[in-house]
């Protein structure tokens, strides 16, 4: 998978409901992949494959460990993004440009990883997908 898309923030002129409405969305996307990525741990685990396959069970195995890494990495995604949830919360009460600057910066910052997770996610489940298709036991 090639094609990577490029992160724009568009987050200057958004409102504070605005902001928390996002970060509320993407929290809740990267809440429900965690049972995808459990399925993924399953699939890899189970032995419907190919007999005699060369590198079955180190390419099985780095599988796994990238998966682990996305996993890990959701969560404290997740983390970062429920700390910053509740300091949007708090920026209600801040009516400076610098803090203004701050929170914004923040949530680019944010969403940038958000951003670059799911480009990652979705380059492993596609090279995960290809390498399955080529050792599942007809």
């Amino acid at each position: 998978m090639e094609a990577f898309q490029k992160y724009k923030s568009f987050n200057g002129n958004k409102s504070i409901e605005e902001l928390q409405y996002n970060i509320s969305i993407a929290i809740n996307r990267l809440e429900n992949l965690k049972l995808e990525l459990e399925f993924y741990a399953i699939l890899i685990h189970k032995p419907f494959f190919k007999n005699h396959m060369i590198n079955l069970y180190e390419s099985l195995s780095i599988f796994k460990k990238e998966l682990k890494a996305i996993s890990d990495n959701r969560v404290a995604l997740l983390n970062k993004m429920y700390s910053h949830s509740n300091h949007i919360r708090n920026k209600i009460e801040c009516d400076d440009l610098a803090c203004d600057y701050f929170f914004i910066k923040e949530h680019d910052n944010i969403e940038l990883r958000v951003f670059n997770f799911h480009e990652a996610f979705l380059d492993l489940k596609f090279r995960l997908f290809q390498y399955l298709e080529s050792v599942f036991v007809n």
